[in-house]
C-alpha cells in the first residue's frame, strides 16, 4: 500500500463580527442575505412559501414587525442583545452551510429563507415573554 500525505484546508467562514453591530443592523444584514438568496433561486421552481415569507404582503408585514422588534432591542440591556447576537450567528452560519451544500444548494437556500424567518419570529416572541415575566 502506498503511503502519502493528505492535507486538508478548512475555509474560513465569512461571518461578520456580529458584536460590533446593533441588532437592527444585524437584521438589515439578514434582509440583504435573504434578497441575495432569493435572487440565486430559479423563480420558476421556488415554492410559494419561500416567496410569501419574504416578498408577499403577509411576509413583508412579518419582516416589518421583526424590524421594529430589533430596533427596540438596540436599546435593551446587554443580556437581551447577546441573545440576538447568538440568534444571528446561528442564522448566518446556516446560510454559509446552505451556500456550500453543492448540488442541494437551491433546496437548502429555500429552506434557509423560510426557517430563518420562522426562527426569528419565535425568537422575538420568546424575548417578549421574557421581558413580560
Amino acid at each position: 500500500m502506498a503511503k502519502g500525505r493528505l492535507s486538508v484546508r478548512v475555509k474560513r467562514r465569512k461571518i461578520p463580527p456580529l458584536y460590533l453591530l446593533k441588532p437592527s443592523e444585524l437584521f438589515s444584514l439578514f434582509e440583504e442575505k435573504i434578497e441575495k438568496a432569493l435572487s440565486q433561486l430559479n423563480m420558476a421552481r421556488t415554492t410559494n412559501r419561500a416567496l410569501q415569507e419574504s416578498l408577499r404582503r403577509k411576509g413583508i408585514r412579518k419582516l416589518k414587525e421583526l424590524r421594529s422588534f430589533f430596533e427596540e432591542l438596540d436599546k435593551a440591556p446587554l443580556n437581551r442583545r447577546k441573545l440576538a447576537y447568538n440568534a444571528f450567528y446561528r442564522l448566518f452560519q446556516r446560510y454559509q452551510w446552505a451556500l456550500e451544500s453543492g448540488s442541494e444548494k437551491e433546496i437548502e437556500l429555500k429552506v434557509w429563507v423560510t426557517s430563518s424567518i420562522d426562527y426569528l419570529t419565535t425568537f422575538a416572541k420568546t424575548v417578549r415573554e421574557l421581558e413580560d415575566a
